[in-house]
């Protein structure tokens, strides 16, 4: 059977740690066992949403136990502990030992009940005292050697008795332990539950004069009735009893109970209501006839059901009870007075107005049939309804006037508290059936608004911005629309701005004040569009003087789009909503013509690139190319330059500057496809010999590294177009590159990147405020309007506003597109286990970077802990690749390497076979270790890294087909080459961004490619590599969901879940 001590050894002490915690906060939801299988489910600890199902398997032979979960650790798991720790505690029932058994048996020894062999005891007296109730008192006497109870009777301190005396078993200390709490030890017996305790020691007795030799007894369950007596003028609720007994007194407990004198017994009252206010019902004084009406309203409202069950007395006189109708008048009497409110209450009474300062019972009805009784607790639960609300009584007094009551006066101020009321607590009250008017004088009116919007549009020529004003008719009266959203703003809460909610409090209005003091309500439903789209509205300083915002032109498709859609009529937008047109519709963008001394056939998608691209120079716009790697994004741009060249549009170069692996590939395209442009490239020690002849060439071509060198060269030329090959390299706005890159001067810009989003949204703006300076505003409002509600929030609706307003300006295609024309892919999860040694040194490195990182955790918090944990993340990745890339002293007796083996047991195969072989690996001492592998082996290889200085001779010795393995690191090779002759690619080790990976598989797939190319991922089983694989699908997700109209639904924050996945250990 399952124990502790098999459920605890089938899991590291670690995870049974863990799973204390999750035990604790009751996240097991629910849990069975049978002879071998104990099994539950336990709730996610971070997603309320997630259950996982886990079970133990017991294995009778061995007496051991095995876990098993669906998380993605499969076993030794914190939900299993959970479950463990569950079990132990609430369903688990060991073997007792002897001693408990013994004394369990005693129990069952030959004795008479109620016989006491002890010389000393406890005795208990019960006295009714005058308000029926029952006293009790404690008193020891001692037993004589006839059996008896000594009448000597010593009161006796119990404090002493907490600690267990010889003849003092658990019944007295219970009954003592409530006397003690009482602070007297004559205390009121309340419960009949307490008296049947009394009763069963056998020592209870009915006063202090009564016979010991014959305690209380219990009695058998009598019958009584309630029935109201009258006696002429009065009424009374008594209890009856089905037979009558005078020997009988009942007695004030819940329930009620009974004693029998004659027959000293005690027994309990089951009455026809069997309530819980049976004991309070005992209490009932005697009413006059005419305050019954009142009683009997008061008692309906507070007992409901039970009340109804009360039998009806017998009246003289007809009467209703009537819940009246709370009747209130809103005011604004003093007009200075801001935030003011007056209010007068009354309550209608079948039609009857009353004031609460009328003390009168009755209000005749308006047939003048019958009274009704006013419910004054009613009344006076409104009045303090009302005081909760901070409304505050006004000194008054009560008057009629031409038979009208004066209301009760009560005045609500300041402004937080008005509008908390009107937006909150009075459509509540109008739902509940309040009457409410609204008094002329009254500040906060619904003023008359068909809510109907107008807006108009102000450009600037030259300028990269507009103004749009918003006008909203109140009373015939145009008035600035965006002050009042605005006000509406800060009223709403975040929450509803963050996901499409429906604001359910209230009856949907937003109360927004004007300029002369007045107040409009507003429908939450009509103006949430609007508060979505202007998201510029969140931020401070969003309005400029005239109540106007200033957009910039890049979003006026999306902002015209969107008052079109809410049929705002917009004036002055003419220029404006044309570019707007086009942006929103890529089928309206006209076709451009095919260069005429273009060498090469553009594919359809391709010719559609160059028509966007001259649609951006046509309208000073500037944008993204970002098709998927090996689309032929060089050719589509070198396509735009040759026809602005041709159409007679180039005045002067352009600058390409791309990553220093891809210069000569430049070159190269350009020598083949459009020779009639003119290039240079800026590379080498003597590359100065050329500055001053740039101007002579349509592209001059450099790299990053170099750039940033001779950036007060270029700073002095006015580009024609500025163009970033693989654009992530200025990802980062803090870099000096990215600040050399905003000083450069063009009349276009244009980025190419397969990955215009590697890691966060940072990434896009970076890009964007590089192309459209102010696009996406600076760089802390962006974070704010779309980072943190994105990224943190999981804001769907800000993600779809986002990829609205970037859509025209970034293009991006996908391989799907070509599929038919690409030769098929084959990526393979080759699984290595690693034993022995390597295993062995994982596990140690592992728990000694888990317990570090616990540590330093901690002490820092886990943003603040980023560095340490990448580093203890990559010795664990080196221990995956190869001991020996580890610097620790326990490493380097370390020379078994599971991935190298399969390496070298299945390449010489490939090589056989004739297959081209790319061999990708993030470490480039990994490269030098496969590098000795091939050496040993005799097989021909060319190596890329960083520091290669031959980069275009190493392409060509591998493209001619010289020799059959390219080693790359994946740095320094991962973009910009055309590796074609390659049909086999192989990633030593995984990176935690995909786009990376794919981007280096897409050196040998891509347009020329004309084999099947088989893409070979070794990860080692259940080690960090198998989790970063998990991690890759979240990183692809956020960047697809801002590149497609889909919305992801994904959380792509770093937590100590997914830490601890990382580091869990090896099954």
């Amino acid at each position: 059977m399952f124990n502790k001590t098999n459920l605890q050894a089938s899991l590291s002490k670690q995870t049974w740690a863990k799973g204390t915690r999750l035990h604790q906060l009751n996240f097991v939801l629910s849990a069975a066992v049978d002879e071998h299988i104990l099994r539950g489910s336990v709730r996610s600890e971070t997603n309320r949403h997630q259950t996982y199902l886990t079970r133990f398997e017991y294995d009778e032979g061995k007496n051991q136990a095995k876990a098993y979960c669906n998380c993605y650790l499969k076993t030794d798991c914190k939900h299993a502990a959970a479950l463990a720790h569950h079990y132990l505690e609430h369903m688990y029932v060991g073997s007792a030992s002897n001693s408990s058994i013994q004394e369990w048996l005693n129990k069952f020894s030959d004795q008479e009940p109620l016989v006491f062999q002890q010389k000393k005891a406890l005795l208990y007296f019960l006295k009714q005292n005058s308000s029926d109730y029952l006293q009790l008192e404690v008193k020891s006497s001692s037993l004589k050697k006839n059996g008896s109870w000594s009448r000597t009777l010593n009161f006796e301190n119990l404090d002493s008795y907490l600690i267990k005396q010889p003849f003092v078993d658990d019944n007295d200390v219970q009954i003592i332990s409530s006397a003690i709490r009482s602070k007297h030890y004559s205390s009121a017996i309340e419960t009949h539950k307490a008296l049947q305790l009394l009763v069963s020691t056998g020592r209870c007795f009915w006063q202090d004069d009564a016979d010991l030799n014959h305690p209380i007894s219990f009695g058998e369950p009598l019958k009584a009735s309630w029935q109201w007596q009258n006696n002429r003028t009065v009424h009374k609720l008594n209890l009856v009893l089905e037979k009558s007994n005078a020997d009988i007194k009942l007695i004030k407990s819940q329930p009620i109970s009974y004693y029998n004198s004659k027959t000293n017994s005690l027994g309990l009252v089951e009455t026809d209501l069997n309530s819980e206010f049976d004991g309070q019902f005992l209490d009932s004084p005697a009413f006059s006839e005419e305050k019954m009406p009142w009683v009997l309203s008061k008692l309906d409202m507070s007992l409901g059901e039970v009340a109804q069950k009360l039998p009806k007395p017998k009246l003289k006189k007809e009467f209703s009870l009537t819940r009246p109708v709370p009747h209130i008048r809103l005011a604004t009497p003093n007009s200075n007075q801001a935030y003011y409110t007056q209010l007068s209450l009354w309550f209608a009474y079948d039609g009857q107005h009353v004031s609460p300062l009328n003390n009168k019972h009755q209000v005749v009805s308006q047939k003048g049939e019958e009274s009704i009784y006013r419910d004054f607790s009613f009344e006076k639960m409104i009045i303090e309804s009302l005081q909760s609300w901070n409304f505050i009584p006004q000194l008054q007094s009560f008057s009629t006037q031409n038979n009208i009551e004066r209301g009760y006066l009560m005045v609500l101020q300041g402004r937080h508290l008005n509008l908390s009321f009107l937006h909150n607590q009075l459509p509540m009250l109008k739902k509940q059936g309040w009457q409410v008017e609204h008094d002329a004088s009254f500040h906060y009116q619904e003023l008359d608004t068909d809510s109907v919007f107008d807006a108009n549009v102000e450009q600037n020529e030259g300028n990269d911005f507009f103004s749009i004003g918003l006008n909203l008719n109140i009373d015939g009266q145009s008035v600035a629309a965006f002050p009042i959203l605005l006000s509406a703003l800060e009223q709403l809460p975040k929450e509803m701005l963050l996901n499409d909610q429906t604001y359910v409090e209230g009856d949907d209005k937003v109360f927004v004040e004007l300029s002369d003091g007045k107040f409009i309500a507003l429908s939450y439903q009509s103006i949430r569009p609007l508060l979505k789209q202007f998201v510029e509205l969140f931020m401070p300083g969003a309005l400029q003087d005239d109540g106007t915002m200033r957009l910039s032109r890049f979003q006026s498709h999306q902002t015209l789009s969107e008052l079109d859609n809410q049929g705002i009529v917009t004036k002055g937008a003419n220029r404006l909503r044309h570019l707007a047109e086009k942006l929103r519709n890529f089928d309206a963008i006209q076709t451009a013509p095919i260069p005429k001394l273009l060498l090469a056939e553009l594919r359809e998608y391709q010719h559609q690139g160059l028509n966007w691209l001259q649609f951006l120079r046509e309208y000073e716009l500037n944008g993204i190319l970002a098709d998927d790697m090996g689309l032929g994004k060089t050719i589509q741009a070198l396509s735009h330059l040759l026809l602005e060249k041709e159409q007679g549009r180039l005045s002067g170069p352009s600058l390409i500057i791309a990553p220093t692996s891809v210069l000569f590939n430049w070159a190269k395209e350009i020598e083949k496809f459009t020779p009639n442009l003119s290039y240079i490239v800026i590379n080498g020690a003597k590359r100065q010999e050329h500055f001053e002849k740039l101007d002579q060439y349509d592209i001059v071509i450099t790299s990053y590294p170099l750039v940033l060198k001779d950036i007060e060269v270029h700073q002095q030329q006015v580009f024609y177009y500025l163009i970033l090959d693989e654009a992530h390299y200025i990802k980062n706005p803090k870099t000096k590159l990215y600040q050399a890159m905003l000083t450069l001067k063009s009349e276009h810009k244009l980025c190419l990147t397969g990955t215009p989003m590697e890691n966060h949204l940072g990434e896009f703006w970076a890009q964007f405020n590089f192309l459209l300076p102010g696009f996406l505003s600076g760089y802390q409002q962006f974070t704010k309007l779309f980072k943190t509600p994105i990224e943190k929030h999981n804001d769907h609706e800000r993600k779809l506003i986002l990829n609205q307003r970037i859509k025209p300006f970034i293009l991006r295609r996908s391989k799907e597109l070509i599929a038919k024309e690409l030769p098929e892919k084959t990526i393979i999860i080759q699984s290595l286990k690693i034993e022995g040694k390597q295993a062995e040194l994982y596990e140690s490195v592992r728990l000694t970077m888990d317990s570090r990182l616990k540590e330093i955790i901690a002490a820092k918090g886990l943003q603040r802990s980023q560095i340490e944990i990448l580093d203890a993340l990559l010795k664990l990745r080196q221990v995956c690749n190869h001991p020996q890339l580890l610097s620790l002293p326990s490493a380097k007796s370390v020379h078994q390497s599971a991935k190298l083996e399969f390496l070298m047991e299945t390449l010489p195969e490939m090589v056989e076979e004739g297959r081209k072989v790319l061999i990708f690996s993030q470490f480039t001492s990994m490269l030098a270790l496969i590098e000795k592998e091939l050496i040993a082996s005799k097989i021909a290889y060319v190596k890329l890294t960083g520091s290669s200085r031959n980069r275009q001779e190493l392409v060509e010795t591998f493209q001619s087909g010289k020799v059959p393995v390219f080693l790359i690191s994946l740095k320094a090779g991962g973009v910009g080459l055309n590796l074609t002759a390659a049909d086999t690619v192989i990633h030593f080790d995984p990176w935690w961004n995909p786009a990376v990976e794919n981007q280096a598989t897409d050196r040998a797939y891509r347009i020329g490619q004309d084999k099947p190319v088989f893409v070979y991922k070794l990860i080692i089983e259940n080690s960090i590599e198998e989790k970063i694989l998990q991690i890759q699908e979240r990183k692809a997700e956020l960047a697809s969901a801002l590149l497609s109209e889909e919305v992801s639904q994904g959380n792509l924050s770093l937590t100590d879940d997914i830490l601890d996945t990382l580091l869990a250990p090896l099954a």
